[in-house]
């Protein structure tokens, strides 16, 4: 997530807890909320997806 929309987010959250948010800004800063959320998810699976896998193998 670039660090504008993290600054976008942190106003909005400001702007929430002061009580001077329109709904318009709550729905924006909930959208913001789950891109923030879902960036550390994926960057998650992209930092797991780039380590060696170990496979075992066994016969039966």
């Amino acid at each position: 997530m670039n660090q504008q929309r993290l600054s976008r987010m942190n106003s909005l959250f400001e702007k929430v807890l002061s009580g001077l948010a329109s709904n318009e800004e709550q729905m924006e800063l909930k959208q913001l909320y789950r891109q923030y959320i879902n960036f550390g998810r994926d960057g998650q699976s992209i930092r797991n997806e780039q380590q060696p896998k170990h496979h075992c193998y066994t016969q039966h």
